[in-house]
């Protein structure tokens, strides 16, 4: 019996996502498959970007359809972005999400896009297209050699014999890859240069590069101290503020010596029993090399980042300030600054915390804990689990361009001779900053990623103890609303822990992720037996790419490009006696005009979105629907009705706040590791 089968085809909106090539399909159903048909219509120009076209194929009926097999014969431009296809026949419907390339001269099969664990495939034509499919995904993306990643997470071999594959490519930066941004920001700070004089003092001309750029909102008020202390808890690093009760070992401090910083007939030791004093410290940067470098005229270059250490008070007001500065650990040659010190003694104890911060920012908060330790999961995702499977189709979304923004960042900024070398504290020859991403992978578990766990640590998971944090406030909503949306998700597939152990793929997956991605002692356990882990662990990935990278990544531009606020090399050793510092020794001692440049442009790539950056909370919904099942979509409704809930609360907050605090609004958060 012939019947017509009616298909609907979205060609993805990107640029170049169109094809003019020859494109053919043939239907697989249970009961067989129909002949190759060419979809083309007369006088009319068939998948352009963005379009949708119907066709409508005769042919026996197949039963349950199973899979789509397209070709595309076209020449050297003529890859096609395939959204997805619906195909109908009477009120049977079956859909096929892909958002992926059909790359010229290639056959594509796309499953049907039921989700479906391995062992609940009852059709064995499926059970092997999914078995192909990851046959196939296993020679397009393997893992770098053990060596070339030792002592940090592992990642994704790409090299020219090995590119990255299509899929994983930008699909469109609004103002192009990180390099492009980089260079246009490089030249437009430029055309100021001329006006500015030929001295320079960072600490003064900086604002002058302004000019048609965007001037940081920091730059007013970067000098308070109060400014200083609110950024411990809404900067671009609000993942290391520590309450103590007693002082570090090596940091001696009188109640001399902070005389008028406390509360009126205080004392250190009350404050610190109270519960009012807080840590910031960078320890992490003891015994990493500082960039080193002789040119061939034999003039040295250096830059320091000191092992720092600041200590912050809970006014009676509820506000922090700093309370003291320490940059380094022995006291002999490190001695405590404290705003009763002489101006300029103060203000370089604080660009050298600051400088502190942020390589440790940089490297640990941002680069290894967000980008290196997701990277893990989007290959072992790749290589194990098949379009069918929920959680592919539950973490596909979020790791779009991850691949490719690791890589990019690899070659452009921490490789020799990259950004980073240019103008940060622990570039340089003798790679500082790969030992410090060393160095904070050896500490790091997954369990620090997750917000509870990482706050109740620190001591600040209570209002009571830190009332203005609002890094927790915002961030501990958002980790329950994730952690729903998955637990109900997975919740619809695995009635049982049983059914976990089952599944081929997951166990493949969690083997291939602990063989080669992290080892088993940094995750929270060591055999994949319970749901419950699963979700935990799902769960804390989905955060750190979204909420946890919006936190340590979107306020970059904000926070470093008024480089005075937040140095990232400092050119002179830290000062080691109170009392000899002078105005003028500031000019030697900030980044060059070279380094405040990079630092500017550096910031403006980072904290850039994608034209088709896809948010938690996008107006209109997410454009790539991997399921289509009705009690999914009501799941993803109760996710978005959670987060647009949040939405108002934080706005809510953010009219109460001195400096609102947007990055982690769910509508600015992007869903995965984009830039």
């Amino acid at each position: 019996m012939t019947v017509t089968y009616k298909i609907k085809i979205r060609t993805g909106a990107r640029a170049g996502a169109g094809t003019d090539g020859d494109i053919s399909v043939v239907l697989v159903g249970a009961k067989g498959e129909s002949e190759s048909h060419a979809l083309d219509k007369r006088f009319y120009n068939d998948f352009e970007a963005g379009a949708e076209d119907v066709y409508d194929i005769k042919s026996r009926e197949l039963g349950e359809l199973l899979a789509l097999r397209f070709s595309n014969e076209a020449g050297v431009t003529g890859d096609w972005f395939l959204d997805f296809v619906v195909v109908s026949l009477g009120d049977r419907h079956w859909r096929f999400p892909h958002y992926r390339w059909v790359l010229r001269n290639s056959t594509v099969e796309v499953l049907e896009g039921t989700a479906r664990l391995p062992q609940h495939e009852t059709e064995p034509r499926l059970a092997e297209a999914r078995r192909a499919q990851l046959h196939e995904r296993q020679e397009m993306y393997t893992w770098r050699p053990a060596g070339a990643t030792a002592g940090l997470p592992g990642a994704m071999e790409i090299s020219a014999r090995r590119p990255l594959p299509k899929d994983e490519l930008y699909r469109g930066l609004s103002q192009g890859g990180s390099e492009s941004v980089i260079a246009k920001t490089m030249a437009g700070l430029r055309t100021n240069m001329p006006l500015l004089g030929k001295a320079w003092n960072g600490l003064v001309d900086t604002l002058g590069l302004f000019k048609g750029q965007d001037k940081p909102r920091v730059a007013p008020r970067w000098q308070d101290d109060h400014e200083f202390a609110r950024q411990a808890v809404q900067g671009v690093s609000p993942l290391h503020i520590t309450s103590i009760t007693a002082l570090p070992e090596g940091l001696p401090l009188s109640d001399t010596e902070v005389r008028g910083l406390l509360s009126p007939g205080s004392t250190l030791a009350e404050a610190l029993a109270a519960r009012r004093v807080f840590l910031l410290d960078f320890e992490i940067l003891d015994d990493i090399p500082m960039f080193r470098r002789v040119d061939k005229e034999g003039v040295e270059e250096r830059r320091w980042a000191p092992p720092a250490r600041c200590l912050l008070y809970l006014e009676d007001s509820r506000k922090l300030r700093p309370l003291a500065i320490q940059l380094g650990r022995d006291p002999a040659t490190a001695p405590v600054f404290t705003p009763n010190d002489p101006a300029q003694d103060w203000l370089a104890a604080k660009l050298y915390l600051r400088c502190s911060e942020g390589n440790t920012h940089q490297l640990v908060s941002h680069a290894l804990r967000t980008h290196f330790v997701v990277e893990p999961f989007v290959v072992a995702s790749l290589r194990n689990l098949s379009d069918r499977h929920p959680v592919y189709k539950l973490m596909r979304r979020h790791f779009r361009y991850t691949l490719a923004i690791n890589e990019g960042t690899r070659k452009s900024l921490l490789d020799a001779g990259g950004v980073f070398d240019e103008f940060i504290a622990t570039g340089g020859p003798d790679k500082g900053h790969l030992k410090l991403g060393q160095k904070g992978y050896g500490r790091w578990t997954l369990l620090d990623n997750k917000p509870r766990v990482d706050l109740a640590r620190r001591g600040v998971l209570a209002p009571s103890v830190l009332p203005d944090y609002p890094y927790r406030d915002d961030a501990l909503p958002l980790w329950d609303a994730l952690e729903a949306f998955v637990s109900d998700t997975l919740a619809r597939f695995y009635k049982s822990s049983a059914e976990l152990l089952q599944d081929t793929e997951m166990q493949a997956w969690w083997k291939d992720l602990t063989t080669h991605g992290l080892p088993v002692d940094k995750l929270p356990c060591t055999e994949l037996t319970r749901v419950a882990d699963l979700v935990d662990i799902l769960t804390t990935v989905l955060f750190t790419g979204s909420v946890h990278h919006a936190a340590v990544n979107s306020l970059q531009y904000e926070h470093y490009a008024f480089v005075p606020n937040a140095p990232l090399c400092m050119r002179q050793p830290p000062p080691t006696k109170k009392g000899v510092l002078q105005a003028a020794d500031f000019a030697e001692m900030i980044p060059t005009r070279a380094q405040t440049l990079w630092q500017v442009a550096m910031g403006r790539a980072l904290a850039s979105f994608g034209e088709d950056e896809e948010f938690l909370l996008s107006e209109g919904g997410w454009r790539e629907t991997y399921f289509h099942e009705p009690e999914f979509l009501a799941i993803r409704e109760r996710f978005h009705t959670r987060l647009r809930g949040q939405l108002a609360a934080v706005k809510l907050l953010n009219a109460t706040r001195e400096v609102p605090y947007t990055v982690l609004q769910p509508d600015r958060i992007p869903c995965g590791i984009t830039v």
